[in-house]
């Protein structure tokens, strides 16, 4: 009896530390893989681009861009004029395109920059526009 509580005391032990570095390589491998092949345009480099639009204080600022990869996460890191920053998901649609509105609350110059997600982001495009 002795012997078989061991045994399974053992087997316990081991299904636990296997289920935990199972589920941490398994997110590693999710979270890595797909950013590695999905985001490299097909060795395009530079081929994404991106246009700032914004006119007046209140009125809407729209980020456009093309040149991504079809159906993929991006994230639209802006920089605020106030010193402030925010990010908003960049999705492209099925032609690479990619659509992000927001507000004008502060005169002054807008930046943004968009990255590709997951746990190696590389910067996609840059842009900037001045709003009065």
């Amino acid at each position: 009896m002795f012997t078989f509580l061991t045994r399974m005391g053992r087997l316990f032990v081991v299904a636990i530390v296997m289920g935990a570095t199972a589920s941490i390589l398994g997110f590693g491998i999710l979270n890595y893989s797909p950013v590695a092949s999905k985001h490299n345009n097909g060795g395009a480099a530079g081929a994404a681009a991106c246009t700032l639009t914004g006119t007046t204080v209140g009125g809407a600022l729209t980020l456009t861009g093309g040149g991504y990869a079809a159906n993929t996460s991006y994230a639209a890191s802006f920089q605020w004029p106030n010193g402030t920053a925010g990010a908003f998901p960049a999705n492209s649609n099925s032609s690479g395109a990619i659509t992000v509105s927001t507000y004008a609350w502060w005169s002054g110059t807008y930046r943004v920059n968009v990255f590709t997600t997951g746990n190696h982001p590389q910067l996609m495009a840059s842009c900037s526009t001045t709003v009065s």
